[in-house]
């Protein structure tokens, strides 16, 4: 079947009549897209598969896709503050307990260390205290990343090359199609340098294009059964 993303991207205003059924996947109509894009399980994956790929649709309800980058980045930072909270406890009963010795022993000084170590060790993986307001800003990257993703020139995005009568692993990518997108544009991307992308942001970035990425492509797989029995 044709990329389901490309059938979405249909619904965008043009000026060729896609609706002319031609036998086939060509037969469904503009209707029949919608209908099945409302198959697809609200959420994140939805939202990002509509932004990138019917972004006339999703202007008209961005609230939705405000909620659910919120609804499914919160877990993310309470765990963090859970964990650093937890290691930060630690480390405090372990000073503790050191101060309540008149002679800490070797075994102490080591765990205490160690508790030190995890605590900063911890802190450089957490996000920005400032991570939501951050939000806007990083949704409209990732989705435009998403979106416009870099092809690789070799390969053309299809991750193979042909070698004679054998078709083998794209080396430049590794087979994804894609090349990584530089921290320069990404910091470009989110108005900030690179230096200060690199050490506060990049972590946030990285993890939000995993989800973002992986949410779309699932939303992706449901729009596609639902094509096809509409086909």
């Amino acid at each position: 079947m044709t990329n389901p993303r490309e059938l979405l991207a249909r619904l965008n205003p043009t000026t060729i009549r896609y609706d002319v059924g031609r036998g086939g996947v060509g037969a469904l109509s503009n209707q029949d897209i919608a209908a099945a894009l409302a198959f697809v399980p609200a959420g994140l994956g939805r939202e990002v598969l509509e932004a990138c790929w019917w972004p006339d649709g999703a202007a008209r309800r961005s609230h939705k896709l405000r909620d659910a980058v919120y609804m499914h980045v919160q877990p993310e930072i309470a765990r963090q503050a859970k964990e650093l909270s937890e290691a930060r406890i630690h480390r405090g009963m372990l000073h503790a307990c050191a101060g309540w010795a008149n002679n800490p022993g070797a075994g102490l000084l080591r765990e205490l260390a160690a508790a030190e170590a995890k605590v900063e060790a911890i802190k450089a993986r957490c996000w920005p205290v400032s991570a939501f307001e951050m939000l806007p800003a990083m949704s409209k990257a990732v989705i435009d990343e998403l979106a416009h993703p870099n092809q690789c020139p070799d390969c053309k995005g299809r991750g193979q090359l042909r070698a004679g009568e054998l078709v083998v692993t794209c080396p430049t990518c590794g087979g994804r199609g894609t090349l990584a997108i530089s921290d320069r544009k990404r910091a470009a991307a989110i108005g900030r340098d690179k230096a200060t992308y690199r050490v506060v942001w990049r972590p946030m970035y990285e993890w939000m294009i995993r989800e973002f990425g992986d949410a779309e492509q699932e939303a992706a797989r449901h729009l596609s059964a639902a094509l096809r029995d509409a086909a």
